[in-house]
């Protein structure tokens, strides 16, 4: 059973005490890490990247970004609803440049493993589900109020 678990608060302390009291009960299991068998890690609770178990430095947009692309895998992902859920602009705003720029950026700091951040021209960006990406502890998940764009 796969459940979300949304937690409006500013103190991020406190929303993940609430997690490790939910794990301590039993009803939260942070899935098993298996090291090595993913060129790239995301850890969203601490947001850090790992590429081959060396953290790579990422701006806030470009770690949202990356997330939300790899949450979301075996999808295209429009440049508008990519403004939407990482910028959090809903208004026409006709930025799909500011989402190309940080797509490059992004591709250019996973270096050699830069292909799982797939082009679907004229679409928008993709990324497979091929175990060469891992989104840890996102069984179940916790959103925090500080998580949102602005």
């Amino acid at each position: 059973m796969r459940f979300s678990i949304t937690i409006d608060t500013e103190d991020e302390s406190t929303a993940l005490r609430l997690l490790g009291a939910l794990e301590d009960v039993g009803l939260v299991h942070a899935p098993e890490v298996v090291a090595g068998d993913s060129d790239v890690r995301i850890l969203p609770h601490t947001r850090q990247v790992l590429l081959r178990g060396q953290p790579v430095e990422f701006t806030r947009l470009e770690f949202e970004l990356l997330l939300h692309l790899c949450t979301h895998p075996d999808r295209v992902h429009r440049r508008r609803e990519l403004l939407s859920a990482v910028w959090g602009i809903d208004d026409g705003y006709g930025g799909a440049r500011t989402v190309d720029v940080h797509v490059q950026r992004v591709r250019q700091k996973l270096a050699d493993v830069a292909d799982v951040v797939q082009t679907v021209r004229g679409v928008g960006y993709l990324v497979a589900s091929s175990g060469r990406v891992r989104v840890e502890g996102t069984s179940n998940v916790v959103r925090l109020a500080d998580r949102r764009a602005g």
